[in-house]
């Protein structure tokens, strides 16, 4: 059984319009990277972090020795930078002002963890990373943005599939990956370990 060991309403959505079954399994994690991290290893050790609490969280539960845990984190890189999850509405507002005109990057790391010999597990890490351009966003078009609530919870303060896709000029690459969860990169590791859609239209 796959059991996604996350709470984040876009990557639940993902998968079930993908067709795919699964369970849930809620394990925080702490989301602090140390200075100087390369986005890459960051997003990557994230996505580890949570697909482990999951893990450990899971076998406590109800874990049998074939389930298969999945976790996921999404992170924003503009000019090097790394865009989180923004603090506060002025957050928000300098994000969405940093990205307005800009190109940057979204990566998406995958982490699946399977129980190995004995006591051990195994675990498999990818990541994707789409390009997203904005055009130049007015100020009045940031606040009401901000105004609506929805940048609060997410990366770089922006929902692709929400409001802010009115502010996008174009995407290179994987839009579900932007979304939260690269499914064509998801749905062919899955495949590998044969876990596969039950109803799906892909």
């Amino acid at each position: 059984m796959l059991i996604l060991a996350s709470s984040s309403p876009r990557r639940i959505e993902l998968l079930r319009e993908w067709g795919y079954e699964f369970k849930l399994v809620y394990a925080p994690v702490s989301e602090e990277l140390e200075e100087g991290i390369l986005p890459e290893e960051g997003v990557q050790e994230l996505a580890e972090r949570k697909a482990l609490s999951g893990f450990e969280t899971w076998q406590k539960q109800e874990g049998l020795a074939e389930d298969l845990i999945l976790g996921a984190d999404t992170i924003v890189v503009l000019e090097e930078r790394i865009l989180g999850k923004p603090a506060d509405e002025e957050d928000a507002e300098a994000m969405l002002r940093a990205l307005s005109g800009k190109t940057h990057k979204v990566m998406t790391a995958i982490a699946l963890v399977s129980k190995g010999e004995g006591q051990d597990f195994r675990i498999e890490t990818d990541m994707e990373i789409t390009i997203v351009s904005f055009r130049e966003l007015s100020n009045r078009e940031i606040r009401d943005y901000i105004t609506t609530g929805e940048p609060m919870d997410k990366a770089a303060a922006y929902g692709i599939q929400g409001g802010a896709g009115k502010f996008v000029r174009k995407v290179s690459g994987s839009l579900t990956n932007v979304i939260g969860l690269p499914m064509e990169l998801l749905s062919a590791k899955l495949e590998v370990r044969e876990v596969f859609p039950t109803d799906s239209n892909h």
